[in-house]
């Protein structure tokens, strides 16, 4: 193994207005599935997409400034299930109320 990884977010922190900051967390993909929802979901898929890129860089050992987060990418499998742009890389997200929280295993 590599490297785990994880993050926290309150998702009362993140602001649905700076698009600046959106388009520097999702990658175009990630936009295209943002901009169709609604203002909730937003904020819960925003917040799972910036803790799920945090908790990766630290799997990798990268930090902060190791790689643009819209360079990571999160998408979704058929069945819901995120996947990472990276095929080393395992994820889980899981919201509560106010609350996202991701965990990355690098193999």
């Amino acid at each position: 193994m590599k490297g785990i990884g994880v993050d926290l977010v309150d998702l009362n922190r993140l602001d649905l207005e700076n698009e600046t900051f959106i388009k520097h967390v999702l990658s175009e993909k990630e936009y295209a599935c943002f901009s169709k929802m609604n203002d909730l979901r937003k904020r819960e898929y925003l917040g799972g997409r910036f803790a799920a890129k945090e908790a990766y860089l630290k799997a990798n050992g990268l930090g902060l400034g190791g790689m643009r987060f819209n360079e990571i990418e999160v998408l979704n499998s058929k069945s819901g299930a995120p996947y990472l742009n990276d095929p080393k890389a395992k994820i889980s997200i899981s919201h509560e109320k106010d609350y996202v929280i991701a965990f990355v295993v690098i193999e």
